[in-house]
C-alpha cells in the first residue's frame, strides 16, 4: 500500500500578535493546511517588526519556498498588515520570488 505525499506549505505567524500560547494558532493553521490538500511544514515566527527592512522571518519562509518548490503559505489574517513593509510587498516578494501564493484564515 501506497501513501500519495500531499503538497507541503509553510506556515507564518507574528509573535507579537499571539496570545502566550502559539500552538492553538499553528493547529488552525495545520487544520486550514490539511483542509486545502497540503501538508504543513515549518510555521515561521517573527518577533514584533521593528526595521524598515524585510522582516527576517519572513526573509527565512520565502528562501525555504524556493528551497522546497513549496507554493503555499497559510497565515492568520493580520499577521502580513501592520508592519513596516506594507502587506502588498510582502504578498508580491512572496509571489515573485518563491511563486507562493497566501491563504489568510480567521482564528
Amino acid at each position: 500500500m501506497t501513501t500519495a505525499l500531499l503538497p507541503l506549505a509553510y506556515g507564518y505567524l507574528r509573535d507579537d500578535l499571539l496570545d502566550d500560547h502559539s500552538s492553538p494558532s499553528e493547529e488552525r493553521l495545520r487544520l486550514t493546511a490539511e483542509s486545502l490538500g497540503y501538508e504543513l511544514g515549518t510555521v515561521f515566527h517573527e518577533p514584533a517588526p521593528q526595521s524598515a527592512t524585510l522582516p527576517p522571518a519572513f526573509v527565512d519562509l520565502v528562501q525555504e519556498c524556493r528551497r522546497a518548490a513549496a507554493h503555499t503559505v497559510i497565515t492568520l489574517r493580520g499577521h502580513l498588515s501592520n508592519m513596516s513593509v506594507c502587506r502588498m510587498v510582502l504578498l508580491t516578494v512572496l509571489d515573485v520570488r518563491a511563486d507562493a501564493a497566501v491563504h489568510e484564515v480567521e482564528f
